[in-house]
């Protein structure tokens, strides 16, 4: 009885610490849109931040991101008025819990005629804004760390640009958030030492 005992703790014991493997791995992305799919004109799901600025879908299909497929760019047009950008773009994002921890990540680069790391995202999500690695034509992913401080906060990307940027465009695809796993205790791994010890003595009782 007492070896059955055991054999079901350390069954159900290791089921859970799979269980949370598991489920650290397969998180939901909670961006809609993220690889920045084109619909009616505009990449669907996501708010221009100036609706009526001009962008770019996909301004080279011969370089494009480990995402594949279209993305969008922003143009530097601070010397062709009156024409003017759409700044960047945003998406609310809901379903969050209150100071839990978020991991974003998205590619980016430079392109035009003079690409020369002077282009980078400003990325804003809830309080927090960080800002996206400069580059060239080359696509680099940014991982991005935020703690939410609501339940809906809002994820924006803004376009900006260093002085000698104009008249370049910073592209952005492959945005991806996801909820970072909540750790399990240090309790929960010690017992797994335990849980063998104990299944070590029933063997021997059997034996």
């Amino acid at each position: 009885m007492k070896t059955t005992f055991s054999r079901c703790s350390l069954g159900f014991s290791l089921v859970l610490l799979f269980a949370h493997s598991a489920q650290a791995s397969s998180l939901p992305d909670l961006v809609s849109n993220g690889s920045m799919s084109f619909v009616a004109g505009q990449p669907a799901d996501w708010v221009l931040l100036n609706p009526g600025g001009e962008f770019w879908n996909t301004f080279n299909s011969g370089n494009l991101s480990a995402d594949g497929g279209s993305y969008f760019g922003i143009q530097d047009l601070d010397n062709f008025a009156p024409r003017q950008n759409a700044r960047g773009l945003s998406q609310e994002i809901d379903g969050l819990v209150i100071g839990g921890r978020y991991t974003l990540s998205f590619e980016s680069n430079e392109e035009h005629t003079n690409p020369n790391f002077l282009a980078q995202w400003q990325v804003t999500f809830g309080d927090e804004t960080q800002y996206s690695t400069l580059t060239d034509t080359t696509w680099i992913t940014d991982v991005m760390h935020f703690t939410a401080t609501n339940t809906t906060q809002t994820l924006q990307f803004v376009a900006t640009y260093l002085p000698g940027a104009l008249p370049q465009i910073l592209n952005l695809d492959g945005v991806h958030l996801t909820a970072d796993p909540v750790p399990l205790p240090a309790s929960g791994w010690l017992i797994v030492p335990a849980l063998f010890g104990l299944l070590g003595v029933a063997k021997k009782r059997t034996g």
